[in-house]
Parts: structure tokens; sequence; C-alpha cells
């Protein structure tokens, strides 16, 4: 078909004014379409960094093609002023994701907003044994996986010195020999060393990597230039240098995934991991670590 002279003319205008029209009836759509609600408080939001959560609303906003709205309730608040909070910022939600630390604060929402999905962010905790029957979805950390991701990827770090792990007790023996026999068939002979809370690092020069999976401020206080991956909701900005991978399991990171997981009442999900490039001195190092988180998702 021959375009006229005339339509040549004001063909920029039609495809501008298009472009207007579809951007604007998408913005219509994104903001018409019911928010997800993140419950948070000011401590949290101290914690994982103001500008790093504002971006984290922007990218879950653009996954999940609506609004995603921080609600921000007092710490010391009481269940029925959480739940209160939460039902004025929208009557009609598509979600509203509780941390556990307000898992009172979400019964009651629950049971006052029978038909909104809530979702409980219980990080590595168990499932209360009273949630159950009552709708809520429970979000658990998948440990297991962000372990086999962190000690193949202190793998790359370590070279041929060992690996310790805090991790608190966390892992049971029979995990502990699982991972170490994951690490030897992957072709590494570095041997996994596993210790409690703020205990100090011995013989630090034969330490290649240190996986922080539980409490370890003794550790962090010693200062010691040994590269760190850190299980952490704090902001990478405000953690040493020595720290070069992040694994957050905050409800933050874990929220696109847990809304489109749907059907299920309980569900687990490993923790997002952040490789700091910037700290990652070799590109060959980034590459490695990069594809050992993409091959495990």
């Amino acid at each position: 078909m021959r375009i006229s002279p005339k339509t040549k003319k004001y063909l920029p205008i039609i495809i501008v004014l298009s472009l207007v029209l579809i951007s604007g009836a998408l913005a219509g759509v994104f903001f018409i379409r019911s928010p997800v609600l993140i419950i948070t408080d000011s401590s949290f939001n101290l914690l994982y960094g103001p500008e790093r959560l504002r971006e984290r609303q922007r990218q879950t906003s653009i996954s999940l093609f609506r609004r995603v709205i921080p609600v921000i309730v007092y710490e010391n608040a009481g269940p029925d002023l959480v739940a209160l909070v939460v039902e004025e910022v929208s009557s009609k939600p598509r979600a509203a994701l509780f941390p556990f630390r307000y898992l009172d604060g979400a019964l009651l929402y629950k049971e006052n907003n029978p038909d909104v999905p809530v979702l409980l962010m219980g990080g590595r905790n168990p499932v209360p044994l009273r949630l159950r029957g009552l709708g809520i979805i429970y979000v658990q950390t998948d440990t297991l996986l962000d372990i086999y991701r962190a000690v193949l990827s202190a793998a790359v770090f370590a070279g041929e010195k060992n690996i310790l792990i805090f991790d608190d007790y966390m892992l049971p023996e029979e995990r502990r020999e699982l991972l170490k026999q994951i690490l030897e068939s992957a072709g590494h002979l570095n041997e996994l060393l596993f210790q409690y809370r703020n205990t100090p690092v011995n013989s630090p020069e034969n330490i290649g990597c240190i996986i922080v999976a539980g409490p370890a401020a003794r550790f962090l206080e010693q200062d010691l230039d040994i590269p760190v991956i850190l299980f952490s909701w704090a902001d990478p900005y405000f953690t040493p240098q020595t720290v070069k991978l992040i694994f957050d399991d905050s409800p933050w990171a874990l929220a696109v995934a847990a809304l489109r997981s749907g059907g299920f009442v309980e569900l687990s999900i490993p923790s997002a991991p952040v490789i700091l490039s910037e700290r990652v001195g070799e590109k060959r190092d980034f590459r490695r670590i990069r594809g050992i988180i993409k091959e495990n998702l």
C-alpha cells in the first residue's frame, strides 16, 4: 500500500502520538491494578539502605507491573495497630507481605481481610503451628541451596586454602558432610571448617574464604584480609571491602518469586545473591561466580 506525500509529512507526529497513547494506556493499567503492600519499619529501612530500598521497589514494581508500596509501621506497634495501618493504605491490595516479626499483625490482618492473599516471610524460622489452616502463605528461605551456592562460590576465592563457615549450627552433621562431598565432586580440594558464633578465627593464614551464615560480629571486628561471603540484609555500602558476595533473603528480595509461586501454602525460595563486582578483582572470578548462581536458580 502506497503512502501519500501528505501522510508521510505527518507520519512522525502520528508515530509520536501513538506512542504517547500506548504509554498512557499502560500507565493507566499500571496504576489501576491493585497494589502489593510490603510491611516494613524504620530500622529495616536504615539497615537495608534507603536508596537500595527505592531501587528494589522500582524493580519489583516493574517485574509485577503494578505498584509496590512499602507500609511503614512502628516497631513496637501491637498487632491491632499494624493491621489497621496496612488496611488504611489500600482496601483491596493484590497481596500483603509481612516480615516474620509481625506475625501477630499478619494473623489479625488476615482475620479481618480473608480475601486478601497474605504472605509471611519467615526466613529460616520453622513454620509456626498456629498458621495451619488459616490460608496464610509461609515463605521460607531455601537455606540448603543458599549454602550450596555459597560454598561453590567460596572455592573460587579460596584457591587451595580452606573455607570457614560461621553457620551457628544451622546445618546438621549430615548436611555438612553432603556439602563436603559436593565440593569434592566439583573438583575442589578445599577443607570445609565449621565454626560457631563469635569464636575467633584460628590460623587465618590457612583460610581462603569465610562464609558468614550466622552471627559473627567478633569476626568482623578482627578486620582480617580474607574474602567474605555474607548472609545479610545490610546495605553492601556499609560492609567491609573484604565482603565480595551477599545473600539477601529479605522480604523485598523474595517478593517477586513468592508472588509468582501461586497455589502453595508453604514456599521455599533461595536468597537473592548480590555480587559486589567492584570488589572482585578478577573478571574471570566474577564470571565463574555468576555462572554458579545462574546454574542453580
